[in-house]
């Protein structure tokens, strides 16, 4: 556990390290032009760090205490009776009017209650998943990458340990932390190049191909997809800790490779569809202006797509206007973080 501790804390410093990387060449970059030009890059670059990582995990680290699964069979029981109890005050079931089981043994109602909490977490992983399939794959910027990503995996496990107890230790969340690294270390990214290849492979007939700008949205394509796959292993892993009530090692709480591909390629399967039925669309046309896909083509790809969809009916959904954000928040943080604080103010 030491050694595992010790990976945990290389690869926090490590991707920290990318993170201020990518502010340094921002801020050399504008200070060459201008040095109060760079001086104003400068704050604006922290203040994305602060909103979008550093203030997640402070909010994480003031969370009260939850017990994770146990080790022990004769513990078991006693874990389950307390998280019954807790669940008695679960602002979630609160709000849904969840009528708590009263029949059956401890287990059978401890699975009822957390059977409720699973379905919340689904839509909450869908949310975030799709978010972030999006937004990395419109971002050009590493660092904008590695901010959206991090934030992403803060927040999704906050939410998820909100849902299932409202609240968890800093002994909590180191748990949690070495099961993820864990699971990535040991687990690798085993079928996710598979996974690529494959979707490449459909989305890469000779049709599109001709298009010049082809190769550059696969490859936005693809990095929005491996993003989502490792989010959603991420997710996995927290709702075990959660949900789970008895482990015999760490390994329990890893999930099933072929269950995680299958369910990002389930939440990401219609917005590739749109894309690619867009691209079909492009490659159709005789005389296309390519001009307009020379800075990001990614980027107009999925707003046309979006834009299509839309004039089909009289009003944006829900989900548009979350694809929206999520092209904001990929290409320019500040916009995103304006529009939540918009949208925070009206409620």
């Amino acid at each position: 556990m030491k050694m595992l501790k010790r990976l945990v804390l290389f690869v926090i410093a490590l991707f920290t390290y990318l993170i201020l990387r990518e502010m340094l060449n921002f801020y050399v970059l504008a200070y060459t032009a201008n040095p109060y030009l760079g001086y104003l890059v400068l704050a604006i670059l922290i203040f994305i760090l602060v909103y979008f990582v550093v203030t997640p995990l402070y909010r994480i680290s003031r969370m009260s205490g939850d017990s994770g699964p146990v080790r022990k069979r004769k513990k078991e029981l006693e874990l389950i009776e307390l998280r019954l109890q807790r669940a008695l005050k679960n602002p979630y079931l609160k709000q849904i009017k969840f009528d708590p089981p009263k029949l059956g043994s401890a287990m059978e109602r401890y699975e009822q209650t957390t059977a409720e909490l699973s379905k919340r977490t689904d839509e909450i992983r869908r949310k975030y998943i799709v978010h972030l399939f999006y937004s990395s794959a419109v971002s050009q910027y590493g660092f904008i990458d590695a901010i959206l990503i991090f934030s992403a995996n803060i927040n999704l496990v906050k939410e998820i340990f909100t849902i299932y107890t409202g609240r968890a230790t800093g002994r909590d969340l180191w748990q949690i932390m070495t099961q993820i690294y864990y699971s990535i270390a040991i687990g690798g990214s085993e079928g996710v190049e598979f996974a690529v290849e494959e979707l490449i492979s459909k989305l890469g007939s000779d049709t599109l191909k001709s298009i010049p700008f082809f190769d550059k949205v696969m490859v936005s394509i693809a990095g929005g997809f491996t993003n989502a796959v490792l989010l959603s292993r991420i997710s996995l892993i927290t709702e075990n800790y959660c949900r789970m009530t008895y482990i015999e090692s760490t390994r329990d709480l890893s999930p099933d490779p072929a269950q995680i591909l299958t369910s990002t390629k389930a939440i990401v399967d219609e917005p590739i569809k749109q894309i690619k039925k867009q691209l079909n669309d492009i490659a159709k046309q005789k005389a296309i202006d390519f001009s307009r896909y020379a800075i990001n083509p990614t980027r107009t790809v999925i707003e046309k797509a979006l834009d299509k969809f839309t004039s089909q009916s009289d009003e944006e959904n829900e989900e548009t206007i979350r694809v929206k954000r999520s092209i904001a928040a990929g290409m320019n943080p500040l916009k995103y973080f304006s529009f939540r604080r918009l949208r925070k103010s009206k409620k």
